[in-house]
């Protein structure tokens, strides 16, 4: 059985060798926003009762404006029985554009809002230290007490205060007098 992200990788090799990347993505945007709000679209698409036929067709009139390869797509999770996956292809596409076309999301955490120009800023170092293009976002969490967490590519640096708190905590009870 074909996963959900073996159709991300071939729509994405469309893409590319089409030419098409940003259209594709941002039709599989589209998409995932209109499934989020009406889940019970995918429901009725996914519905065995109804003929794939009947499925199909509603496919093709909900999604006319798409191109024919993103419908194509749709109509195969139709057929297959897979359309709920289309928030994961979707995702999955976005991030094999993102490693293709140079960008890092990062997520800043801190205990506080970052100012515009802080954003600024950490975007600017992020993009000099990684050799890439930086989409930062801010994330607010009072419990780290100061400092910033940052998360991207799977990976957190941990800059927080509450974590260098831990940390002398764990050598003051270690330490035998």
């Amino acid at each position: 059985m074909i996963c959900v992200d073996e159709y991300a990788r071939a729509i994405f090799d469309i893409a590319v060798e089409e030419g098409r990347l940003e259209e594709i993505k941002s039709e599989l945007s589209l998409v995932s926003a209109v499934f989020s709000e009406s889940p019970e679209y995918i429901r009725l698409l996914d519905t065995p009762s109804i003929k794939k036929e009947e499925r199909l067709e509603l496919i093709d009139n909900a999604f006319a404006t798409l191109s024919q390869d993103t419908v194509n797509l749709l109509k195969l999770l139709c057929e297959k029985r897979l359309i709920g996956g289309i928030f994961k292809l979707s995702e999955r596409f976005s991030q094999m554009y993102d490693e293709k076309t140079g960008i890092v999301r990062v997520e800043a955490i801190t205990a506080v809002p970052m100012t515009e120009a802080q954003c600024d800023a950490m975007r600017e170092k992020l993009s000099v230290k990684l050799s890439r293009t930086i989409i930062l976002t801010n994330t607010v969490d009072p419990s780290i007490l100061g400092g910033v967490k940052l998360r991207y590519s799977g990976l957190q640096l941990d800059g927080s205060v509450k974590t260098r708190l831990d940390s002398f905590e764990e050598s003051l009870r270690a330490t035998v007098i």
